[in-house]
């Protein structure tokens, strides 16, 4: 029982001499008076919880700031407003999509490619494969593949362009469909 209560004196009297210096760094960064004090109070809690090892830690002011800023970014996350999405976000288009008519005409586009673009697209893009991987498969250097996909996909790009009826925005992001009239 007396060496509970030993370290318990050690840990109050250590809060009593660094209380100011911890509140004057929470209200620094909150910028809120009451705020620092009831974070202030949360500190001592974890102090207090830690008592019986406290005096035992080697730095346990640099502890107590660790937790501080831990408490504040426990706060910070807490205080971020919450915002109702619009329920028509989640509604279905009665149309498809860009990207679904876009999906549809994919595999028509490719048969307009060569055998050689087709292939490279295919291995790199759909199927995954690192560039340095098909080099080493059709026995070419990485920056002919580099350059032998990069030419596809330029290809690629304008004959979607021109056979799928959709439009690019100015990132080259396919974003609608073109209107047909």
């Amino acid at each position: 029982m007396k060496a509970l209560h030993q370290f318990n004196r050690c840990m109050t009297t250590f809060w009593a001499r660094h209380q100011t210096e911890f509140h004057r760094f929470l209200k620094a960064k909150t910028g809120d008076n009451d705020l620092a004090f009831d974070l202030l109070q949360e500190l001592f809690l974890k102090a207090r919880a830690a008592s019986d090892t406290f005096c035992q830690m080697q730095n346990p002011r640099a502890w107590l700031y660790t937790c501080a800023r831990h408490l504040l970014i426990d706060t910070h996350r807490k205080a971020k407003p919450y915002q109702a999405l619009d329920d028509s976000l989640f509604s279905q288009e009665e149309s498809p999509s860009a990207i679904t008519s876009l999906t549809e005409c994919l595999p028509v586009v490719l048969e307009t490619l060569s055998q050689e673009e087709r292939e490279v697209i295919e291995l790199c893009d759909l199927r995954q494969y690192k560039q340095k991987e098909v080099a080493a498969l059709k026995n070419l250097s990485l920056p002919a593949v580099k350059s032998r996909l990069l030419r596809a996909r330029q290809h690629l790009k304008q004959q979607l362009i021109e056979l799928c009826a959709n439009e690019m925005d100015e990132r080259s992001h396919v974003c609608c469909d073109k209107k047909i009239f």
